[in-house]
Parts: structure tokens; sequence; C-alpha cells
């Protein structure tokens, strides 16, 4: 779903519907300011994974561990069955 773009203007009237369109739809929004980009409105879950992926893309030993994990997979290699990693039946 590609962003909409709001004028800060007319988004005080209708805030509660565009948090809910957000929340619920996942709709997000860009709101301007005298015609410039000033905040994008998304939904609380929505963020809370693009601050996950981001914390994940900046811990340079996570990035070599799934790096090195790609590498192994696409090279043929195989993981475990949950069984064996969890010891219980699925």
């Amino acid at each position: 779903m590609q962003a909409k773009i709001v004028p800060v203007t007319q988004l005080k009237p209708k805030i509660l519907s565009v948090i809910s369109r957000a929340q619920k739809l996942g709709q997000e929004y860009v709101v301007t300011k005298n015609g410039h980009p000033a905040a994008v409105i998304m939904g609380f879950e929505e963020w809370e994974s693009w601050r996950e992926t981001i914390e994940i893309l900046s811990d340079e030993n996570a990035m070599k561990r799934i790096r090195r994990a790609l590498k192994y997979f696409d090279h043929g290699g195989r993981g475990k069955p949950l069984e064996e990693v969890f010891g219980e039946k699925y």
C-alpha cells in the first residue's frame, strides 16, 4: 500500500480516522508542512517492526551470522528438524 500524502492543515480535522486507518488497515501517511514532508503516521505494530529490523541491520555480529547462515544454506547446507532442536513432536 502506497503512503498517502496529507498536508497538516487537512490532517487536523480527521486525525482520529487517519490513526484508525493506519492501525487497522496498515495505511501510511506522509504529513507535509508548507509543502515539505515533515512526519509519518503509521500503525504502532508496523513502526515496531521497522525498529526491530533497523536494530538487527545495525548489529554487525548479527548480520555476520545471518550472512554466514545464508551462505551455508545457499551451498546445500541443511537445518535440523524441529523435533531435534526442541525435543518434542510438532
